[in-house]
């Protein structure tokens, strides 16, 4: 079924309540998927506020004139969390608030608006030496901080400081009441500095990873740090991916690395081989460029051209890391203690090619979301705790097994991508590829260039029915291990998962910063994994 657009009358009433607001109905295909998911419903139209008195009048105006209310940031997350889930439905496109409201040195926070992106902040607070503790995901060329506190996001800097909530010291939130809540220490009525998360009960944690259930985040206050002096890379091959787990768990334990990461031999060798030679020489360029020095960067430079993809036939599962130090001292202990860590558990040395790149470009592009070969790709996740880790990636791989006749028969392959989260944590996500239609948001990041020499494959809802199977196996074991996510959405199963009293107060709360249920409906509260 073709998704079609509601009827216009309601939104003359919009544009006529709100007539400062950009509110536009012009390429709502786009906006009609993420990157694995095609809604049934295109939304009414697209509303861009501009700042936080936008946003509370356009919560006003849905309450009064029907309305639901679905917030995007960057638009690159899998799990339907901004997708309209009936026909009247506004998407909120807060990527126009890119106001860094304030750089607190003395103090050491940072507070914006939640359209300014991972990259953008790298950028703002590189000159004065600082950072926060997680930085940002793959994407942080267009993903937002609003929607990685909202939806929960992990990577650059997890493996010993966590994912994006243990950053946040506070917020200010429009509700469906459209009232709005500070919280921190910036809530008191005095002479009042978001510098301090929680005073009392916290409020801030209610409103992180509730993927827009709750409200609409219009401020978002981060912690400071310094930026490490010195950095120092390692990577190792592994034959026994459960054995690499335990090690990427040990290396979170003892608080080394600030990236911590597995792929899979075929996901390596793939990486590998599409850079190419001149996208090769262009990241050495970029490596001499940004390093803090002309002798570093040549020799990072120098060890990324030597290395290169010549190892990457050799290797089994690539364990990655990148340690940080105030010193070359501080970092060549942790680095020789990750290497005697994944000794001990059967990895082997190999070049640090990958981390090296990594670091140097954090952010690449957003123009492979499809394979080389034109195959749709989706990602499912789970973070569990370090004592089941190695049992969390056979248990997922045994379903890959017991199902391989009917993957091989659909053109279902699939990878991996590890991860350390801080001293208590591991992730498992399997990277699954498939022939099938490219949706509209998979080219949105492409030139024209691309696009015309993209293989284009048939719309294949066979396949995508194995992998619904497929997926919803793999959740009922990780949900047996105790498995957590982060990107909820409408794709993992959160609310049926949590106990009865959890339940009531979940329902609680949402009744009373969500009365008319206006925000982001089934985010959350209702499990929807296909589409």
């Amino acid at each position: 079924m073709t998704a079609q657009p509601r009827s216009a009358a309601p939104l003359d009433d919009l544009t006529a309540r709100l007539p400062n607001l950009a509110i536009t109905t012009d390429d709502l295909s786009l906006y009609g998927t993420d990157v694995y998911y095609g809604a049934e419903h295109l939304p009414a139209a697209l509303v861009r506020p501009w700042d936080e008195t936008d946003v509370v009048k356009l919560v006003q105006a849905a309450r009064e004139l029907g309305f639901s209310l679905n917030m995007r940031g960057g638009g690159l997350s899998y799990s339907a969390g901004y997708l309209a889930k009936n026909d009247h439905s506004l998407l909120v496109d807060l990527s126009a608030m890119t106001e860094i409201i304030e750089l607190n040195l003395t103090d050491r926070f940072v507070t914006v608006q939640p359209g300014v992106t991972w990259s953008a902040l790298r950028d703002a607070l590189r000159p004065h030496g600082m950072t926060t503790p997680f930085w940002g995901t793959f994407s942080g060329l267009h993903a937002t901080i609003g929607g990685s506190v909202s939806q929960g996001a992990k990577f650059y800097g997890s493996a010993s400081r966590g994912g994006s909530a243990e950053s946040v010291l506070g917020l200010r939130v429009v509700t469906g009441r459209a009232e709005i809540l500070t919280t921190g220490s910036a809530s008191a009525t005095g002479r009042a500095s978001p510098f301090f998360r929680n005073y009392g009960p916290d409020l801030t944690g209610m409103f992180l990873g509730d993927c827009g259930a709750f409200g609409i985040k219009t401020a978002i206050t981060l912690q400071l740090i310094p930026t490490a002096k010195e950095e120092a890379y390692a990577s190792f091959s592994f034959d026994d991916p459960a054995a690499q787990m335990g090690a990427m768990a040990q290396i979170g334990a003892e608080l080394l690395a600030s990236e911590c990461s597995g792929i899979d031999p075929f996901t390596a060798r793939t990486r590998m081989a599409s850079q190419g030679f001149l996208s090769d020489l262009k990241t050495i360029g970029q490596v001499v460029t940004e390093a803090n020095s002309l002798t570093h960067g040549l020799r990072d430079a120098a060890l990324i051209g030597l290395s290169g993809r010549r190892f990457a036939n050799k290797i089994g599962y690539l364990m990655n890391t990148i340690v940080e130090g105030q010193d070359r001292h501080e970092a060549n202990r942790k680095i020789k203690r990750v290497r005697q860590i994944a000794k001990d558990a059967g990895g082997r040395a190999v070049p640090a090619s990958v981390p090296r790149v990594m670091r140097k470009i954090p952010f690449p592009p957003m123009n492979s979301l499809l394979t080389p070969s034109g195959k749709r790709m989706a990602w499912l996740h789970t973070v569990v705790p370090n004592s089941r880790g190695g049992e969390a990636f056979t248990r997922t791989e045994a379903v890959f097994t017991r199902m391989k006749d009917e993957l091989k028969q659909h053109g279902i392959a699939h990878g991996y991508l590890l991860s350390t989260h801080g001293p208590t944590a591991v992730g498992v996500e399997t990277l699954i590829r498939w022939p099938d239609a490219p949706l509209p948001l998979h080219l949105h990041f492409m030139s024209d260039a691309e696009q015309a020499a993209l293989k284009r494959r048939d719309d294949n809802p066979a396949a995508r029915a194995v992998l619904k199977r497929l997926s919803n196996e793999i959740l009922a074991d990780w949900k047996d291990l105790g498995g957590v996510h982060v990107q909820i959405g409408q794709k993992y199963p959160y609310f049926e998962t949590r106990q009865p009293e959890v339940q009531t107060l979940l329902r609680q709360l949402k009744a009373l910063h969500d009365p008319d249920g206006i925000m982001s409906p089934g985010n959350l509260f209702e499990l929807r994994d296909d589409h």
